[in-house]
């Protein structure tokens, strides 16, 4: 064969070599560099005056302060909200996930006073990692990143954000009532008629009137008067408009506690909550009327019976004393 006819049919099979080569491309085109991309343009968290999650969860910033607009006006911790403000700010890509679609999305849009978005996000599913060595012995896979859609993508980012599951309660303060329990000197327990009272003696030890000279106080449970209100957190917020009827406070119990100064805060505790076990709860000197564990009812809704056992042995014939000791 001639040297040009090689030479021709070398470049042709170049030709052809090459145009594959770049068809191949042309149907599958690389992948923009995303890995540390930043999610969102940079804005200034000082200028986010409204928060848009899914379409359940609003929270805006008024003349009172940031509240949670979904849940009745509640007011917002603006700690939590600044700091996951500053996780959307500081987003970037962990890494591509190929061939994962995001099956639930969920918007999140952060907008300023005038109502103009600064950002938006979409967020998908969180991302498990399964714990390894010792560490599986104690629990299962726990959240340590989520997808996103972005540029056309699934990406991953290294932040579970879980305060963006549409959960209100992450955005605010869930303690209702955080009475230090040495301020604490007398509770009373309420049931229509029905009221016992105990107060701290000058040894800070409770002590209740009335006993009968059979009877005295059991210790193992008055230690649950010191934190009646210490550490009471709520479990939802409750419509204003809800019918008092459904509320049941005309007939529900009422506690009492009495601090160190003379200030007293009046506890309310009303029906179950149809079809749950929670009850509805108020504070006289609060706003608002919430939801609380039946666990956390149980202790603001104490009777007699639940401080006063027999004695062991009583001293026949002896005089009532307080707490169902013997007068000398």
């Amino acid at each position: 064969m001639k040297k040009k006819n090689i030479l021709l049919l070398v470049g042709t099979a170049l030709l052809l070599v090459a145009g594959a080569y770049f068809a191949r491309r042309a149907a599958h085109p690389a992948a923009p560099a995303l890995a540390g991309k930043a999610l969102s343009p940079a804005f200034d968290v000082a200028d986010v005056a409204r928060v848009e999650i899914g379409t359940n969860l609003v929270l805006a910033a008024g003349d009172t302060g940031w509240t949670i607009s979904s849940l009745y006006g509640y007011p917002a911790e603006r700690a939590k909200l600044v700091d996951n403000l500053l996780k959307l700010r500081d987003l970037r890509v962990g890494q591509v996930v190929r061939g994962r679609k995001i099956a639930a999305p969920m918007e999140v849009f952060l907008k300023n006073a005038d109502g103009e978005t600064l950002a938006s996000f979409v967020l998908g599913e969180s991302h498990f990692r399964k714990p390894s060595g010792q560490a599986a012995l104690y629990g299962g896979a726990y959240p340590d990143g989520r997808y996103l859609a972005f540029r056309g993508e699934t990406v991953l980012v290294n932040d579970a954000l879980e305060a963006f599951d549409g959960t209100p309660g992450k955005w605010c303060s869930t303690r209702i009532a955080a009475i230090p329990a040495a301020d604490v000197e007398e509770v009373s327990f309420a049931q229509g008629a029905n009221v016992f009272a105990l107060a701290k003696d000058t040894n800070g030890v409770w002590r209740a009137e009335g006993l009968a000279a059979d009877e005295e106080l059991d210790s193992t449970k008055t230690w649950s008067l010191d934190s009646a209100l210490s550490y009471l957190d709520f479990s939802s917020v409750v419509d204003p408009g809800t019918s008092p009827d459904v509320l049941g406070f005309a007939t529900g119990a009422v506690c009492t506690v009495a601090l160190k100064g003379g200030t007293n805060h009046v506890a309310r505790v009303g029906n179950a909550v149809k079809g749950g076990t929670d009850r509805y709860f108020k504070l006289d000197d609060g706003p608002w009327t919430y939801t609380i564990s039946s666990y956390a009812a149980e202790a603001l809704t104490k009777t007699r019976k639940d401080f006063v056992k027999p004695k062991e042995n009583p001293a026949k014939g002896a005089p009532s004393g307080e707490a169902g000791e013997a007068v000398p």
